[in-house]
């Protein structure tokens, strides 16, 4: 791509998120629904601005969520979140188990093949945790109690989910590596509990190093390198690279204040983010609600996917009054880039028909642009 075109690109993308998002706010919505509707219109099926193929726009929408889960890691105090550690794992494990039994068993009784409804099933599985997160940043309560217990259960849904996509693969393929899966579950588990438990303390231990650095904004530069180091790590692992930037946020969260790494993080996302959004939203096809039989099953789908995931989510947080349990619901109903993900995944081995194909595309960004309307409701009274 030429420099030209991709300045193009930038401009138009960048400008109209931000218009649109401007708009959805006049609308009284969160500015990412704008954001996304922008996607669409500027998507392939639309107007045919934005080529979702784009390897270089797709690069920058990642890259962009990974900036948010480090942002948001950089707000995240460890103490905190072992505080609600025991009910974000609950979250995490019936908030992942009844999407993919009540995904699978929809599938299966309209008549679709195991493997298809297994593909299903995991797509509605884990927490599209960015969508959440910049809903609540927007509105003040990252640091909210529900905040912190959405963050620990999505990260658990992701490597769930994760976990669950490698094994539906193998089926898919017809060959399971039973070695290769056990390895990507003890990898993932010692990822994430050896940074949560030891990453802080090590990273306590270079500050005196870290002040020995000459060039100007040094511990802000070597943030950033530990964010797309450990993002990267988490990628080879298997994990989603997002994962491994949250962790980098909660490893350093106790020197982001003395070098005030959190709010230039917060500039760096702002720019980036409206790229994954947008790109997001260009993956939606609006004509496959054309076709009467794909627009029932899609709207099936997604009534499926948010109903299971807040019943998940209430019956994890018993204990807790009624109004935590919906706004712990609410904030697990984006799917978003991990339902496309998995679609992605499931039609390249030719295992699921274009048909799924667009119906987990459609549930993945109905749930993402339904996400924060609810999540807005759920939280009116906290503001």
């Amino acid at each position: 791509m030429e420099v030209g075109n991709l300045l193009f690109y930038f401009f138009i993308i960048f400008t109209s998120a931000k218009l649109m998002g401007e708009i959805a706010v006049r609308l009284r919505m969160p500015p990412i629904v704008g954001e996304i509707l922008a996607g669409v219109i500027l998507g392939t099926y639309v107007l045919g601005v934005v080529d979702i193929h784009n390897e270089v726009l797709m690069t920058f929408a990642e890259i962009g969520v990974i900036f948010l889960m480090f942002y948001v890691g950089l707000e995240i105090r460890v103490k905190d979140l072992f505080a609600v550690g025991r009910t974000a794992i609950l979250v995490g494990l019936l908030g992942a188990l009844f999407p993919l039994v009540m995904g699978f068993g929809a599938m299966m009784f309209l008549g679709f093949a195991v493997v298809e409804s297994l593909f299903v099933g995991t797509a509605i599985l884990a927490t599209s945790v960015g969508i959440s997160v910049k809903v609540l940043a927007d509105l003040g309560l990252i640091k909210h109690k529900v905040a912190y217990i959405v963050l620990g259960a999505a990260v658990l849904d992701d490597i769930l989910a994760l976990i669950v996509l490698a094994l539906v693969r193998g089926l898919a393929r017809g060959q399971f590596d039973t070695l290769e899966f056990i390895l990507l579950v003890v990898e993932s588990l010692v990822f994430v509990g050896f940074l949560t438990m030891w990453g802080p303390k090590l990273a306590k231990r270079t500050r005196k190093w870290v002040e020995r650095i000459s060039i100007p904004e040094g511990p802000f530069f070597l943030s950033v390198i530990l964010c797309l180091g450990l993002a990267e790590l988490a990628d080879l692992i298997g994990l989603a690279a997002i994962i491994g930037a949250f962790m980098a946020g909660v490893m350093i969260d106790e020197l982001a204040g003395v070098y005030d790494l959190e709010r230039k993080v917060k500039y760096v996302s702002e720019f980036l983010l409206p790229f994954f959004f947008v790109m997001m939203g260009a993956h939606l096809d609006p004509r496959i609600f054309l076709n009467p039989r794909v627009l029932v099953l899609t709207l099936g789908i997604t009534v499926v996917a948010i109903v299971s995931k807040i019943l998940g989510a209430a019956l994890a947080t018993w204990k807790e009054e009624w109004k935590v349990r919906i706004q712990t619901g609410v904030c697990m109903v984006a799917r978003g880039e991990v339902g496309i993900i998995v679609a992605l995944v499931g039609i390249s081995l030719h295992t699921i028909t274009q048909e799924l194909y667009s119906l987990v595309l459609g549930m993945s960004l109905l749930t993402t642009i339904a996400a924060p309307p609810l999540i807005v409701w759920a939280f009116r009274h906290d503001r």
